[in-house]
């Protein structure tokens, strides 16, 4: 059982052998041994299975270059079309295809036969890379008055007669706002317009209970009929759908 000061890593594994895919996720499993993570691991043998019903739902995407269909460049960029905020690192049998990771950020890539070592220490990078952007905060609160607060103490965003309402860990700060205008910003985010009047942070949703989303202060927020299968997926890729 994991400790509870274990941070959980959602990872996506594309890779077209399953060889490869076995020796990747046999060396996660060690680095998750060795280091105070839980890892859920999603694999893919190609890149249109991770790409259908794309959700923000990883952390890192561990992405092989040369695969049938839709090789990993083309993957990765629609992955960026989609998500700035998923950390990709490539994984290849050519130093050559590495450079042009840059045009879709990639953090870094890999060389197979990929060692341990090699992945240890691009996980340590990605892992600390998280932690950063974790601590990244935003402006909210009146023009004249605004407040900086941490985007991972946000609990969600409640759109209330031309009001937004930021609920957060220690307070809720009102505003004149639109709802709309945190979308773009938050949803890379991991965070997920379940209402018309509501956007909630995925990482402190703890539970769905009817048409309602649980979060970690026990506020019940409502969900939409029609967005309640795309929250449930969300959250579900989020704790680490589709696990091996």
């Amino acid at each position: 059982m994991s400790s509870p000061a274990n941070r959980v890593v959602s990872i996506g594994l594309v890779d077209d052998s399953p060889r490869d895919r076995d020796h990747l996720r046999a060396l996660l499993r060690h680095y998750e041994a060795e280091n105070p993570v839980t890892l859920r691991i999603s694999e893919f043998s190609d890149g249109a299975g991770l790409l259908e019903n794309y959700q923000h739902a990883y952390d890192i995407v561990l992405l092989d270059i040369q695969m049938e269909g839709i090789d990993g460049m083309r993957t990765a960029a629609e992955i960026r079309r989609m998500d700035a905020g998923v950390i990709i690192i490539f994984v290849t049998k050519t130093a050559q295809y590495a450079v042009t990771g840059y045009s879709v950020q990639a953090l870094s890539y890999l060389l197979k036969p990929v060692t341990s070592f090699a992945l240890g220490s691009e996980m340590d990078r990605g892992i600390a890379e998280l932690g950063r952007r974790e601590r990244e905060s935003i402006l909210v609160g009146p023009r004249s008055a605004p407040r900086r607060v941490d985007i991972a103490d946000i609990l969600y965003i409640e759109s209330r007669r031309h009001q937004l309402i930021v609920h957060t860990t220690s307070d809720d700060i009102a505003f004149n706002a639109a709802l709309k205008e945190y979308d773009d910003l938050l949803e890379p985010r991991r965070f997920f317009r379940s209402h018309s009047s509501y956007l909630v942070n995925l990482r402190h949703l703890v539970a769905i209970d009817g048409e309602d989303s649980v979060m970690s202060n026990g506020d019940r927020v409502r969900i939409s009929r029609s967005r309640k299968k795309a929250l449930l997926d969300a959250l579900t890729s989020y704790i680490g759908g589709r696990l091996v």
